[in-house]
């Protein structure tokens, strides 16, 4: 992860310049906490700034690029994104911030202490809180806050639109410890990461009920209780506005103002240069310019090394200056429009190369993962071996490399969902679902009864058209027979002779009915024929599974209706899985 922040430099901006240049960020290293001193695991180089705190002057506003608005404050919510996180780390309790080292690590603010007090027959884990900690409206955190959020998470009521409920599923019970500062966790079942939970922790008016969950933090959040407090939220200017939390009762936050806003990707280095942002999450390239422009003064003098007019040599400059005082006048014209136009765009680079020369780039690993989980509750993804298949089929090492490469970090994949590399107690357990090969990953879908190249076939016993329209155009055949004979009894001779005419000329039309239907099977079988070869072309493509006959082991798939749609289970190979 690369992070762009403002160095030692201008007056304005020298106040801000321990949290802008801490690698990886976090919100309490502007409440003065020690977890912005982060560091890469081992094995990774260490490319931070850390700063002492009481070298840090107060006050001051820091523009931060986020994405976009955060769609919901609530961090549990499916809509959930990277900006609420960063927004809601700011003002509600984390209990178990990281440290430098990736370690979960009790947060004093909150937590006089925090442990496993039984182990048998029952799990229990102890909460005793910092008695100082109260939200925003003034009332304690306690219990009840615990008891909303695990009754919210614990995914026994579908009415709460949760994204996740890890471990809060597992709690049997939340009680009043020995006073209302003590709040006592009983698992059902014993739970290693007990640490995550309750983190971040909202107060019971969000969690205390479906309607004020799902909705009650979607626009703002009323009631906090972290170092900064919500002061507004602008959809116009693209911003969420922090300021101190005036009833904050640990160390005082550094900043007098936090304003994150929605700077999309491609425009960061012009929101950087033209001072709307002091600190951005920024790509490869943007990190390069930044580098050279550190490294060589191309907008004060000296010659460029990059960037448009970098390759124009002396040489090049002289044939031009030829062409463009030539005969040719057409051509000197657009030859003098040319240099003018690459003259416009050397003198901007320049100046966003000047502008970028007060910014540095700090690069760390962040105490985080990404996964690919497949859900096997349902679906193709039920069956073990399908599930396997996929893991097998999925090239690790290239997806780490595609991701981490570019920032120059270390791209190997994590093995372990436990712990992160370079903590304590981490083991990469990769090798139990074995390395990648496509071609054990297709003979498990083969024995879980996938083909390749194949066709998803109707049952045998089953023709076009439902029996419902077989049997309703039988009826109604015989209907019409029925009454046909019943008016043959009312009538006369001259009916008679009339209905004969009728027959031949009916006769006359399925004649030609049958012979449209005979053209037709020479034309089907025109069709199948070129079907058949476009079947056989298809199974030749080695990374296309479908769902197989329907007397094997896939055959819980849903059947086509209609025109058959092939329901593809993996893409071609060496497409880019994520």
């Amino acid at each position: 992860m690369s992070h762009v922040g403002v160095p030692r430099g201008t007056v304005r901006k020298r106040r801000t310049l321990a949290l802008l240049t801490t690698g990886v960020l976090t919100i309490p290293v502007l409440a003065g906490c020690s977890s912005g001193d982060e560091e890469a695991p081992r094995g990774v180089a260490q490319d931070i700034a850390p700063t002492a705190r009481q070298a840090v002057a107060d006050g001051s506003t820091v523009n931060w690029a986020i994405d976009a608005l955060p769609a919901t404050f609530n961090a549990f919510q499916a809509d959930a994104d990277s900006a609420t996180t960063r927004v809601t780390e700011a003002l509600l309790p984390t209990l178990f911030p990281m440290d430098k080292a990736g370690q979960p690590r009790l947060n004093p603010d909150y937590l006089e202490s925090a442990k496993v007090i039984e182990r048998e027959p029952k799990q229990v884990v102890l909460y005793k809180l910092n008695q100082q900690a109260v939200w925003s409206d003034g009332r304690e955190i306690g219990a009840p806050d615990f008891v909303a959020q695990w009754r919210a998470l614990r995914g026994k009521d579908s009415a709460f639109w949760t994204a996740r409920n890890s471990g809060y599923e597992r709690i049997e019970k939340i009680e009043r410890g020995a006073d209302d500062l003590q709040v006592r966790v009983t698992f059902s079942k014993p739970y290693g990461d007990w640490r995550s939970l309750f983190s971040p922790l909202y107060p019971k008016e969000i969690t205390g009920s479906p309607e004020t969950f799902n909705d009650g933090a979607r626009t703002t959040l009323k009631n906090t209780a972290g170092p900064f407090v919500l002061r507004g939220v602008s959809k116009a200017d693209g911003t969420v506005t922090l300021a101190r939390n005036p009833r904050w009762w640990g160390d005082k936050a550094k900043l007098d103002t936090l304003v994150f806003r929605a700077v999309a990707p491609k425009d960061r280095t012009k929101a950087l240069t033209d001072g709307t942002v002091d600190v951005a999450d920024v790509d490869p390239s943007t990190a390069d310019r930044i580098t050279l422009a550190r490294r060589d003064r191309g907008g004060n003098g000296q010659p460029l090394t990059h960037g448009p007019g970098a390759d124009v040599s002396p040489a090049a400059a002289l044939y031009s200056y030829a062409v463009a005082h030539g005969s040719d006048e057409k051509a000197a014209e657009a030859e003098q429009a040319a240099r003018a136009k690459n003259r416009k765009a050397v003198l901007a680079y320049a100046a966003e190369q000047k502008a970028l020369r007060d910014f540095a780039v700090r690069k760390s690993l962040e105490p985080a993962y990404t996964q690919l989980a497949l859900n096997g509750e349902s679906g193709p993804l039920a069956d073990d071996r399908v599930r396997r298949a996929v893991a097998r089929a999925l090239d690790r090492e290239e997806l780490a490399r595609t991701v981490l490469g570019p920032l120059g970090l270390p791209a190997k994949p994590l093995g372990s969902h436990l712990a992160l590399a370079g903590q304590p107690g981490y083991a990469d357990g990769s090798g139990a679902l074995g390395e990648q090969n496509e071609k054990e990953a297709r003979a498990l879908l083969a024995d879980a009864g996938w083909t390749r190249g194949g066709a998803l076939q109707q049952p045998k016993d089953t023709k076009a058209g439902s029996e419902a329209e077989k049997k309703g155009g039988k009826e109604g055949e015989d209907g019409a027979d029925a009454d046909t004979g019943e008016e043959k009894k009312t009538t006369g001779g001259a009916e008679k002779e009339e209905n004969a005419e009728k027959k031949d000329a009916e006769k006359t039309d399925k004649d030609a009915e049958k012979a449209d239907k005979d053209a037709e099977k020479d034309e089907g079988k025109a069709d199948k024929a070129s079907r058949d070869e476009e079947d056989s072309a298809a199974s030749r493509d080695e990374g296309l599974y479908i769902v197989g006959e329907d007397d094997k082991p896939a055959a819980h798939a849903p059947a086509a209706t209609g025109t058959s749609a092939v329901p593809a289970l993996a893409p071609a190979r060496h497409a880019a899985f994520q």
